[in-house]
């Protein structure tokens, strides 16, 4: 595919973006402390099976049509100096239209003659709440009504959830959201496992965080 050239595919909205960035384009970017869920394996022998696994994650997504999802493959950057240096590696980046904020980046990396799979799912608090938590107390009661009506704009105009907006359905949405995500990696690394004789039977398939996923 050239490099930047974007399409879609239904049911699945699917964008691939291979190689480097178009100029323009926003960088993708992953952030330790913006992770609040993950789960990861090494498998022996599938080194050279990450384009496979990919495929198999994007057809799985094809078959279960989870509902406003869509999927990039983008190269992610830890940071501004990584991305001048050309150090990324390239993702599935899998976001829900629901959500706002919150991203779920698979990924399949060669690691000697083994393949790490992993993913992490990221909250990122919304530009406004950053730019509150930087003023001083007077600014922030003053600025607290408006900071109210954007909530609510979001959640009931634009159906978009935030941390700050979440109730009790909202978190089954995410967890239904990420469960999906976790699931379509768990067959896509089993199904790597099989075809070079891994024993996938012995990987914990419990993802660590808030959400416990299994």
């Amino acid at each position: 595919m050239e490099i930047g050239k974007r399409r879609k595919l239904a049911p699945l909205a699917r964008i691939k973006v291979e190689g480097v960035f178009c100029k323009y384009k926003k960088m993708a970017k992953i952030k330790e402390d913006e992770i609040v869920e993950q789960w990861s394996v090494l498998i022996e022998g599938a080194q050279d099976h990450q384009q496979k696994f990919y495929q198999l994650i994007e057809n799985r997504l094809d078959e279960l049509q989870p509902p406003t999802l869509s999927v990039a493959r983008e190269k992610v950057y830890p940071s501004l100096l990584k991305r001048i240096k050309g150090d990324g590696k390239l993702f599935l980046i899998i976001k829900s239209k629901y959500f706002d904020g919150y991203v779920v980046n698979v990924c399949a990396q060669e690691y000697g003659k083994q393949l790490l799979i992993a993913w992490y799912l990221t909250q990122r608090p919304s530009k406004f709440l950053q730019f509150m938590v930087k003023l001083p107390d007077l600014l922030i009661t003053i600025l607290y009504p408006v900071w109210m009506l954007l909530k609510f704009y979001d959640k009931i105009i634009n159906r978009k959830i935030s941390l700050e907006n979440m109730d009790i359905f909202d978190r089954q949405e995410l967890s239904a959201f990420a469960g999906t995500v976790h699931h379509c990696v768990l067959f896509g690394s089993e199904n790597i496992a099989d075809a070079v004789d891994f024993d996938f039977s012995k990987v914990d398939r419990k993802s660590r965080g808030f959400l416990n996923l299994a």
